[in-house]
C-alpha cells in the first residue's frame, strides 16, 4: 500500500515536471556545458604542466594554454549561473501554478473546507510544504537528468586513453548509487515524519496562540505553555533525525569517492614507476598530461553523483510534501460542477426546494428530503439544534455542497447556473465578523471596491458605523489589525453589516448575526437589517429569539428533517420542537442576563 501510494507521489509530480520542462532542459543544456568547460579546464592545466615539466616551457610559450584555461574558467562560470538561474526559474513555476491550483480549489470548495483542518496546518500546506519542492525541481531533476550524461561521456573520455581507468570508474559508480539509495529511503520517511510534526506544530501554537486571552482567564496558559514545549521539542528531535541522515549520506558519498579516486591516483603512479604495464593503449607507460588529465578527471566524474546525493534530500523532502499536496488537490471531494448561464439583474430572488438531500462520506443525510418555497421578496428564518443542517443549507445554496434532488433559483436550476456569475447576486452576514489586515475604508469596500465614497457614507449612517468610525485616530484610513483588531466585536460587526448591505444583491445570508453581540449591538443590528431588507430575499439561521419576525416564514429542522415550516405564531402553538428551541432560548437568555447583572 506504501509503495503504491509512493508510486501515485511520483507520478504526480512527474506530471509538474512536465510543466516546465523548457526551463528544466535549459538546465540541463547549460550543466552540460558547464562539464565541457572543466574537462577543457582540466586538459589546459595538464597540457602546461606537461609542457613546464617535461617541455621546459615558460612564459609566452604556455600563453594558449593560459588563453583556454581563462576561457574554461569564465564559460565555466557563466554556464553554472545561468544552470542555477533556469533551476530556480523551475521551482518558481511550479510553486506559483500550485499556489494558484490549492487556493483556486479552496475557493471552488467554499470555506466549509477551512473547517476540516487548523489554521495553521493550512498555513504550512500553502507555504512550507509547497516551498519543499523548489529543490525538487531547481536542483535533482536536472541533477537527475546530468548523471545519466556526464559520467557517460567522462568514461568514454577515459576509454579514450586507458581501458583500466574507464573499467574503475564504471565498476564504482554503482557503489556511490546503492548507499544513495539505502540511506535516501530513510531520509524520506524522517522527512515525512518532519512534515507531520511541523502541521501538528503549526496547528497547534496558532490555534492557543489566537485564544491567549482565553487560556489566561481560565489560568490554563501554563499548562498550553508546557505542551507548546513538548511538541516544539518532538519537532527538533525529528529535524535533527533528517539531519543526522544527511550527514551521513554526504559521509558515505564523500568516502567512496575519496576510495574510487585513490583506486585511480594508485594505479596511475604504479604505471608510472613500471609496477604495471598495462591498461592504456600507448605503447609503455603513460604520458605526463595523459595522467594528470586521468587524474584530474576522476573527481570530476563523480560530482555529479555527489551532488545528486546532496540533492537527494530535495527528493525526499518533496516527495513528503507533495503526498499531502496530491492527496488535497486529487482527493476525492464534492466539487459541484455547474453549468454556465448567467444570473440577471433583478431586486429579489425566489428559491424553491425539491426532495433536496445531502449526504456525507460516512453515508450520513445531513439534509434529508427538503422541500420548501420562498417567494422572491420574502423572508425565511431556519432554526434547529446543532447539528440540525442549517448551515449546510446555506452551503447548499452557496454552492460550497453537492446534493441530491432540485434547486432552483428563479426557475432555473442552481446546477445551470454559473457560480460565479450566482455568487455575485449574493450578501452573506455570519456570526464571526471577517475583517482583514488594511484600512476601515478597505474592509467595506471589499465587497465593491468601485463603490463611490457617497455610497460608503450612505451604508455605513445605515449600519451605524459612523458612530464611531470619526473617533478613530485616522477615520475611514485607520489601518486595523487582523481579524478587526482596534475595534470591539460589535463594532466590527456594523462594518462586516456595512459590507454587506454596500453589495447589490438577490439573496442575503444571515448565519447568526448577532450571536456574538451585547443585547444592545445585536438590536441594532436587527433593526437595521429589518429595515434595509424589507421586500428583499433573506434566509438567516438563528438561535436568537428576538431575530424572528412576525412576517417571516419559519423552517424548523431537526436532524436534517424537515419537522415544520410556516409562521412563528403558529407554529408556536403546533410544533413541539419549535417549542423545546422556545423554552431553551428563553432559559439561555435568562442566564446571559444573569452575567450580564453579575458584578465581577
Amino acid at each position: 500500500m506504501l509503495r503504491e501510494r509512493e508510486n501515485v507521489v511520483q507520478s504526480w509530480l512527474g506530471q509538474r515536471q512536465a510543466e516546465v520542462r523548457f526551463q528544466i532542459g535549459r538546465a540541463v543544456l547549460f550543466g552540460c556545458g558547464q562539464y565541457f568547460f572543466i574537462t577543457l579546464q582540466a586538459g589546459a592545466l595538464a597540457w602546461m604542466i606537461d609542457k613546464l615539466v617535461m617541455a621546459g616551457y615558460f612564459g609566452a610559450q604556455l600563453a594558449p594554454g593560459l588563453l583556454v584555461l581563462l576561457i574554461a574558467v569564465l564559460g565555466r562560470g557563466f554556464c553554472a549561473r545561468r544552470r542555477e538561474l533556469y533551476g530556480q526559474q523551475a521551482g518558481q513555476q511550479v510553486r506559483h501554478t500550485l499556489r494558484s491550483e490549492l487556493l483556486a480549489t479552496i475557493d471552488q470548495l467554499g470555506p466549509s473546507i477551512l473547517a476540516q483542518r487548523p489554521t495553521g496546518s493550512w498555513l504550512t500546506l500553502l507555504m512550507e510544504q509547497v516551498d519543499k519542492l523548489n529543490g525538487y525541481y531547481a536542483h535533482y531533476v536536472p541533477q537527475m537528468r546530468l548523471v545519466r550524461i556526464v559520467p557517460l561521456a567522462t568514461i568514454v573520455l577515459a576509454l579514450y586513453f586507458s581501458w583500466v581507468i574507464a573499467l574503475v570508474l564504471l565498476c564504482t559508480a554503482p557503489l556511490l548509487v546503492l548507499f544513495m539509495i539505502l540511506v535516501g529511503n530513510r531520509a524520506a520517511a524522517a522527512s515525512q515524519r518532519n512534515i507531520q510534526a511541523l502541521n501538528r506544530l503549526s496547528a497547534h501554537f496558532l490555534d492557543r496562540l489566537q485564544g491567549l486571552s482565553t487560556l489566561r482567564l481560565f489560568s490554563q496558559s501554563q499548562r498550553e505553555r508546557a505542551a507548546v514545549a513538548a511538541a516544539s521539542d518532538d519537532f527538533r528531535r525529528k529535524t535533527m533525525q533528517v539531519l543526522r541522515l544527511a550527514f551521513l549520506s554526504s559521509t558515505v558519498l564523500e568516502f567512496f569517492t575519496a576510495v574510487s579516486i585513490a583506486i585511480t591516483a594508485v594505479y596511475l603512479g604504479m604505471s608510472y614507476l613500471g609496477y604495471l604495464n598495462f591498461g592504456f593503449w600507448e605503447n609503455g607507460s603513460p604520458g605526463l598530461f595523459t595522467g594528470l588529465f586521468l587524474l584530474l578527471l576522476a573527481p570530476e566524474y563523480y560530482q555529479p553523483l555527489r551532488e545528486l546525493g546532496s540533492f537527494y534530500h530535495a527528493k525526499a523532502d518533496a516527495v513528503a510534501a507533495a503526498d499531502d499536496l496530491e492527496a488535497f488537490l486529487s482527493g476525492d471531494r464534492q466539487i459541484i460542477h455547474r453549468g454556465h448561464r448567467q444570473m440577471l439583474s433583478q431586486p429579489a430572488a425566489s428559491i424553491a426546494f425539491n426532495n433536496v438531500s445531502v449526504i456525507a462520506k460516512s453515508g450520513r443525510r445531513i439534509l434529508n428530503n427538503l422541500s420548501f418555497t420562498l417567494a422572491a421578496g420574502e423572508q425565511l428564518v431556519v432554526v434547529g439544534e446543532s447539528g440540525a443542517g442549517k448551515t449546510t443549507l446555506l452551503n447548499v445554496l452557496l454552492g460550497f455542497v453537492d446534493y441530491e434532488g432540485e434547486v432552483t433559483i428563479n426557475g432555473i436550476s442552481l446546477r445551470d447556473l454559473d457560480p460565479d456569475s450566482w455568487r455575485q447576486q449574493l450578501s452573506w452576514l455570519g456570526q464571526n465578523p471577517r475583517l482583514f489586515h488594511g484600512t476601515l475604508r478597505d474592509n467595506i469596500a471589499l465587497a465593491s471596491p468601485r463603490a463611490s465614497n457617497e455610497q460608503l457614507q450612505k451604508v455605513m449612517a445605515i449600519a451605524r458605523v459612523d458612530e464611531f468610525f470619526q473617533q478613530l485616530p485616522d477615520g475611514l484610513d485607520t489601518l486595523l489589525g487582523d481579524e478587526g483588531a482596534g475595534l470591539s466585536v460589535g463594532q466590527a460587526q456594523r462594518v462586516a453589516l456595512a459590507r454587506a448591505l454596500l453589495r447589490p444583491f438577490q439573496l442575503m445570508l444571515l448565519d447568526e448575526p448577532t450571536a456574538s453581540l451585547d443585547q444592545a449591538s445585536a438590536n441594532m443590528v436587527r433593526d437595521t437589517l429589518v429595515q434595509e431588507t424589507t421586500g428583499r430575499t433573506v434566509i438567516t439561521i438563528t438561535h436568537r429569539p428576538e431575530s424572528l419576525s412576525d412576517q417571516a416564514q419559519l423552517l424548523v429542522l431537526e436532524r436534517g428533517q424537515q419537522v415544520a415550516m410556516g409562521d412563528p405564531e403558529t407554529l408556536s402553538q403546533t410544533c413541539p420542537q419549535f417549542q423545546q428551541l422556545k423554552r431553551q432560548w428563553q432559559q439561555i437568555a435568562a442566564m446571559e442576563g444573569g452575567m450580564a447583572n453579575a458584578q465581577f
